[in-house]
């Protein structure tokens, strides 16, 4: 038997069935049973780096590994070398103590080793059945530390364990292949490993059977992501090809078989969990009391949040554009008429003016419209939003008064969430920090606390370019991807994406399955019908971006720094969606835009998120 399996055209049942026709069945170590959270070791290293605080030790310990294999090779025929020997050099080279530093990576390994959920599957059949486990490894750590790394990851009961390190023979010269067939005449022998020519084609030479069983990175591109910093790329490729290629085949994976899970975990895990972490840096350096995470698209972030170590207080509050509608009126009733009939009259939507003035809670205008020439059935344009905007000039005061109670509901709940922080963050997606400069002049000059007030926003696209630069400059406003003071060069990247509208589909990664809110009212909370169609879609992209979380979460806790992911693997992450534009476009095709109560009131709407994408490109 000498097969090449791919990922998920074979279950672990499968391979399992196929290797019991042996007596002896050989695995591979790594990237075949034990897995390592990153695609090279050279992140190992560095992490040894940063706890040692050696500059440049990663390379030091790469470039001594390679000379003391070549000086090995010059004497002795082989290459095969142990850890101890490469820290020895170490130690010669920077003074540094090779026991310390040999008993540090081995401790890292331990930490960072974990096993192969469909490999793990594989191993206990195996053993159910009775079959002889014998474990071949080309590598510088002992027999003992292997079998150490292999128990922590569940891997007990082993039979065997042959290393290059102590026997002075390796699976890439063949000879460890050679000697494991002499150690088992008269029985039948199979290897199963990653590498297509030490582990398959040198069995084979050797007259073992050879199952080659591809590395996940292998199979997904050990650089998922062209561009990718050294540490978070080789991070996010290795977490990224494990989940899709590694899985046992349980119905509880749904890498395997949900699209949207997938779409979540590979671009938006790495954009809402470095965001979430930037907020909590930002947080924690500025001695912030609290975070506010503005709904709908706080929901996830605030979740993710709450995953990371040590992190600030956090709280979900309820907020949107059209929250601050009555307030803005009282405080800016030109930019209340901007946003409400300007901005509404680009022609996106019809809406006519009985159900707009309704929805506004300006009933008391209905009769009034006869006075400027319309009707209650007329629509909402560029035509008829002059009129409509004089109309709202002229009743300016009844407007305001009508709206005053719910101004002073909107003004205590801030003043509630607030509480006695001398500093808050408001956390939101983008895209002009219009909601979190509306709390910040709450709390500034109506609740009139001496509160610092810090807007993070994932991306800043202030259209105003005078206000973008002044809200930067003064500290008002913080960008984690980009803005037009920082990441200039993703702003721009952002811009010309390729897709009619990359805010919108950022914003895709951050739904909530709720309604949207209205507004703080008199009476309590108000909030827009449900889109529940779009919920089962959002819960599997919001699972597969908390998997992710949990998944980086989880292998980093010990070394929090790699928690902290740059802005450009974020982005890059989100922005690689555009070498898969068919499989987007499929999904977009199956959720349901929403427009909201105001322009499709009765909820008959059905158009496609894709269709809206794509409606006037």
């Amino acid at each position: 038997m000498n097969h090449a399996y791919e990922h998920i055209g074979i279950s672990p049942e499968e391979l399992a069935e196929q290797l019991l026709g042996y007596d002896v069945i050989s695995f591979d170590v790594f990237g075949t049973l034990i897995l390592r959270p990153f695609s090279s070791p050279g992140v190992l290293f560095s992490i040894m780096e940063q706890r040692l605080g050696f500059y440049k030790f990663s390379s030091i310990r790469a470039d001594s590994e390679n000379e003391v294999r070549m000086e090995r090779l010059r004497n002795c025929n082989h290459d095969n070398v142990s850890l101890d020997d490469i820290h020895s050099l170490i130690a010669r080279k920077t003074g540094l103590d090779a026991r310390k530093t040999a008993e540090l990576e081995y401790e890292l390994e331990l930490s960072y080793c974990y096993a192969s959920p469909f490999f793990q599957k594989v191993v206990s059949l195996c053993q159910k059945a009775r079959r002889e486990i014998v474990i071949s490894s080309d590598m510088y750590l002992s027999r003992e530390q292997i079998r150490g790394i292999l128990e922590k990851a569940g891997y007990r009961n082993l039979n065997r364990i042959l290393v290059s390190s102590e026997l002075g023979k390796s699976k890439k010269k063949g000879d460890l292949f050679e000697y494991l067939r002499e150690s088992c005449k008269g029985l039948s022998v199979v290897h199963v490993g990653d590498d297509p020519k030490a582990d398959a084609e040198n069995a084979g030479k050797a007259g073992i059977a050879s199952v080659h069983y591809p590395n996940a990175n292998d199979i997904g591109g050990k650089n998922r992501v062209p561009g990718m910093s050294y540490m978070a790329g080789r991070v996010y490729s290795a977490l990224a090809n494990q989940r899709l290629y590694c899985n046992s085949g349980d119905q509880d994976e749904p890498a395997a078989h949900d699209e949207f899970f997938r779409f979540g975990y590979l671009y938006g895990g790495m954009y809402v969990l470095g965001f979430a972490q930037w907020i909590n840096q930002f947080a924690r350096n500025a001695g912030l009391d609290k975070v506010f995470f503005l709904s709908r698209d706080g929901d996830l972030v605030s979740k993710i949040y709450d995953m990371l170590p040590g992190h600030r207080p956090g709280e979900y509050f309820y907020w949107s554009r059209f929250a601050g509608m009555k307030f803005t009126a009282w405080d800016s009733f030109d930019e209340f008429c901007q946003r409400m009939i300007r901005h509404k009259a680009r022609g996106v939507y019809r809406i006519e003016l009985g159900h707009f003035l309704k929805f506004l809670d300006l009933d008391a205008l209905v009769p009034h419209l006869g006075e400027y020439r319309l009707a209650v059935q007329d629509l909402l344009t560029r035509e008829t939003a002059p009129l409509i905007e004089s109309m709202f000039y002229d009743h300016k005061e009844l407007i305001i008064s009508s709206y005053m109670p719910d101004i002073e509901a909107t003004i205590q709940a801030v003043d509630k969430a607030v509480g006695n922080a001398s500093g808050i963050a408001v956390a939101d997606v983008g895209w002009a920090g219009t909601g979190p400069l509306i709390i910040k002049r709450i709390i500034r000059h109506f609740v009139k606390r001496d509160c610092r007030v810090h807007a993070l926003l994932a991306g800043y696209r202030q259209p105003v370019v005078r206000i973008a630069d002044l809200s930067v400059m003064d500290g008002s406003v913080h960008a984690y991807l980009f803005s037009q003071s920082h990441n200039r060069d993703l702003l721009e990247l952002h811009r010309n994406l390729g897709f009619p509208n990359a805010n919108l589909m950022l914003e895709l990664f951050t739904q909530s399955c709720s309604p949207s809110f209205l507004g703080y009212t008199a009476k309590g909370l108000r909030f827009d019908r449900e889109r529940q169609e779009n919920y089962p879609a959002v819960r599997s992209i919001s699972a597969g971006i908390t998997a992710f979380a949990a998944d980086y979460i989880g292998r980093f806790r010990q070394d929090p720094f790699m928690l902290n992911i740059p802005a450009y693997d974020a982005y890059l992450s989100f922005s690689s969606l555009k070498n898969e534009e068919n499989a987007v476009k499929r999904l977009l095709d199956r959720i349901v835009y929403d427009s909201g109560g105001l322009a499709d009131p009765a909820g008959t709407s059905r158009e496609s998120l894709l269709s809206f994408i794509y409606r006037d490109k």
